[in-house]
């Protein structure tokens, strides 16, 4: 008798043994993506001020569910699809300070109802098709302290609507068709601190311009801490 229970203990210690070692062999199950409905309830309850999406598009249809969304300051569409209908619904939004969206068509007519945002403090648009006109409208922000955004379609006039817009103290151009003629607009904007400026057309002679002017400014050119920064050992990035 004791030996088949010392049997039937061998026999279940090596069961549980390969179940142990079933169980490590699988990949850990990744944490899904909070929905949209799940972040905006959390915004609802007071347990959050942000509403960032991954991999799920945002249309209009989905934009309306932020109607009177009081408390939200940050939103950040990933997947934008959204026409200015449902911009409309964002800048009613009375707390928002920071509005990122990409993909999708941002353009003229989208910046004029954004710009009906008036808290609004950080604009981030990596994927704009917005013109010199557009960028026109963001001189009605108030607020307005980070403009960071790719469009085709700015030119260097473009740059005397931004350098009208007081408040502006952070600016991002990436893949801008600007030249050393659109830095010239800028050499006005002595509140300017910080200057990235990716993928464009300006040359060595344009910076200098612009440092000369603005001697305090802080750059960086095609994702590089340019040299001629005078406040680069002072910066970690």
């Amino acid at each position: 008798m004791l030996r088949w229970r010392r049997r039937i203990l061998v026999v279940h210690c090596g069961v549980l043994i390969a179940l142990i070692g079933f169980c490590g062999c699988t990949e850990p199950i990744e944490p899904s993506e909070p929905t949209l409905d799940e972040l905006i309830e959390r915004v609802r309850l007071g347990e959050a001020t942000e509403i960032v999406t991954g991999n799920e598009p945002v249309g209009d249809k989905e934009l309306v569910l932020l109607t009177g969304l009081t408390g939200l300051r940050h939103l950040a569409i990933d997947k934008f699809q959204g026409s200015t209908q449902g911009l409309e619904v964002i800048a009613s939004l009375p707390e928002l300070q920071r509005l990122q969206l990409r993909g999708g068509e941002v353009s003229d007519e989208s910046l004029a109802v954004i710009a009906s945002c008036r808290n609004l403090k950080n604009l981030n648009l990596p994927d704009g098709t917005f013109g010199d006109a557009g960028l026109s409208a963001l001189r009605e922000l108030p607020n307005l302290e980070l403009l960071r955004f790719h469009s085709p379609n700015v030119t260097d006039e473009g740059m005397s609507q931004i350098a009208a817009i007081e408040s502006l103290r952070f600016l991002h151009l990436i893949r801008v068709p600007v030249t050393d003629q659109g830095l010239t607009h800028l050499e006005a904007m002595t509140g300017l601190e910080s200057f990235y400026i990716d993928d464009c057309q300006v040359t060595d002679d344009g910076i200098e311009r612009l440092l000369k002017a603005i001697p305090t400014l802080h750059l960086h050119i095609n994702q590089q801490h340019s040299d001629r920064d005078p406040s680069k050992g002072s910066h970690p990035h």
